[in-house]
């Protein structure tokens, strides 16, 4: 209930006869407090959470009448995390919904009490954020991002669809992608495998991303990392890619760059809801096991890979679960 509602509530009880300040009082509406990790005008961001009201509609709590919900939208910002998850808990939510790794950490180091649901998180055991898959304990519990494995397979695509490339370079903001060396050790075992040479990219700014690209040389290809930070930032990343002739293999979902392989967010984020009903039903959070994705995206741009003069393997191409064209 807002609180001008509530006010004006009281006063009309005030006013009202004996008999009808008897009657059985409203019932409270539950509050639902969500964390976006992304760009609040990004429209695969408004898809996103579009997709988690639906399925707590699919599931009887309709927005405004079963249920409140208070949205707040951090821009893959760690500060702006940090502040708006104090907010949030400052409201007295029933439970919190997150997205990302650094705005689940920021949720948890402002509540212990508040259950909450993560979505898309990297190495929630690691991070500190749970104490296991299977029995998370404590206020918190959702649905993993990806396993950190899955960065072999990103190097194993760039050099399938690049070739040529001998040296890859993970890009990651350390800020934002704590969790970094969940991926970093995969990636290098892998870049020994195939005989590239491995190094990073650390970034935490567009002028940043700007001159990552700008310092690559021929014969370099670039690991764009799951991570909140470069999520916002992917539009800038496609855009360089193109303008300075480097191939970009992406772990955010969407991305638009020459491929991404990433978990399907949007179905993560439905699942999410499931998780909300059943702690709005009275379930706790350490009891539901933190769960896997189960549905990953193979998108292949054929625009960029022809403006990078490249030809995607038929071995891909058959892979693929779209293509731009």
């Amino acid at each position: 209930m807002r609180r001008r509602e509530f006010i004006a509530g009281l006063g009309a009880a005030a006013a009202s006869p004996l008999s009808v300040r008897g009657q059985q009082a409203p019932k409270r509406v539950p509050r639902v407090g969500v964390l976006i990790g992304f760009a609040e005008q990004d429209s695969a961001t408004q898809r996103l959470v579009a997709a988690f009201v639906k399925s707590l509609g699919d599931l009887g709590w309709a927005v405004d009448r079963d249920v409140s919900i208070e949205l707040r939208y951090s821009g893959g910002n760690s500060e702006k995390n940090r502040a708006l998850a104090k907010e949030l808990v400052a409201l007295k939510p029933d439970v919190i919904f997150v997205n990302s790794t650094s705005a689940t950490l920021a949720v948890q180091g402002a509540t212990s009490t508040v259950p909450v649901v993560f979505a898309t998180v990297s190495d929630p055991v690691g991070s500190g954020i749970v104490a296991s898959l299977a029995r998370p304990g404590g206020n918190i519990t959702g649905f993993v991002n990806v396993e950190g494995s899955i960065a072999g397979k990103w190097l194993g695509f760039l050099k399938e669809v690049a070739p040529n490339v001998k040296a890859a370079g993970l890009m990651y903001n350390p800020t934002t992608a704590t969790y970094f060396e969940y991926y970093l050790k995969p990636f290098m075992a892998a870049a020994e495998a195939t005989n590239v040479r491995p190094f990073t990219l650390q970034v935490g700014s567009a002028a940043d991303i700007e001159r990552a690209f700008r310092e690559r040389t021929p014969g370099e290809g670039i690991v764009a990392m799951s991570d909140p930070f470069l999520t916002v930032n992917s539009a800038l990343i496609r855009e360089m890619e193109l303008q300075f002739r480097i191939p970009v293999v992406s772990g955010v979902s969407r991305s638009g760059s020459l491929l991404s392989y990433a978990p399907n967010t949007e179905d993560l984020f439905q699942r999410s809801g499931a998780y909300v009903d059943k702690i709005l039903r009275g379930a706790r959070p350490g009891d539901l096991p933190v769960q896997l994705p189960t549905k990953f995206d193979l998108i292949i741009n054929l625009r960029t890979a022809k403006a990078l003069g490249l030809k995607v393997p038929q071995t891909i191409i058959a892979e693929a679960d779209e293509m731009i064209e």
